[in-house]
């Protein structure tokens, strides 16, 4: 092949990638729910008032703060790379997140643990595995479960879930745990990169060897 035909393949090879990842992320899955009941957030008995590894107006642009879902079950609706974060909590307990045999724990010692994230790529749509643990211990409540609270961003890439533990109060906020979704490669797309790097490298031992022919 000659470097200009090696030039034109690598083109369409990297064009064509552009193409399909352009397409991947025009597709990306979004998150919804299923079951679970409206519930105020203003009526909790105890104020909703985590620490935040932000300033909660930041979670107020992409959430609805008055209301979540009780006992609602969150879903995925297509592959995608799923990202936990814990993003506040408000508990004397020392709470967990399960997902994926994967701990996040709210504090190690004294320190908070705001912050710390989980990833996984789920190749395909259903409801998402995960669950909370009361002081880290005793039974596990799971995706969907009365404990629990969902909140959806406005443009569903992204939720907010909540937990309520074994304390006294019920304000459903001793562990907020983010869940976002991202596209996760498709194989054509990376097989199409590939062999756009493929024919950059062939196309430079080929300048290389022409450079060396004529020195020699």
């Amino acid at each position: 092949m000659t470097q200009p035909s090696a030039l034109r393949t690598l083109a369409r090879a990297l064009i064509l990638g552009a193409g399909l990842a352009t397409a991947s992320l025009s597709m990306a899955s979004t998150l919804s729910t299923t079951g679970g009941a409206d519930a105020s957030l203003k009526a909790r008995d105890g104020a909703f008032n985590p620490k935040w590894i932000t300033p909660v107006s930041q979670f107020r642009t992409n959430f609805d703060f008055k209301t979540m879902l009780q006992g609602a079950t969150l879903w995925l609706d297509g592959p995608a790379q799923v990202t936990y974060t814990l993003v506040g909590f408000e508990a004397g307990f020392n709470n967990a997140f399960v997902a994926g045999g994967q701990w996040l724990t709210n504090r190690t010692g004294s320190e908070s643990n705001l912050g710390d994230s989980l990833s996984f790529s789920q190749l395909a749509s259903g409801a998402l595995d995960f669950g909370f643990l009361s002081d880290s211990i005793g039974a596990l409540w799971g995706n969907g479960s009365w404990q629990t609270g969902v909140m959806l961003s406005h443009d569903r890439s992204s939720a907010l879930v909540l937990f309520n533990d074994r304390g006294a109060d019920s304000d459903f906020d001793d562990m907020i745990v983010r869940v976002s979704v991202s596209p996760v490669p498709e194989p054509e797309t990376a097989a199409m990169l590939v062999a756009g790097l493929a024919v950059v490298a062939a196309a430079r031992r080929r300048r290389v060897g022409k450079a060396v022919m004529k020195v020699g």
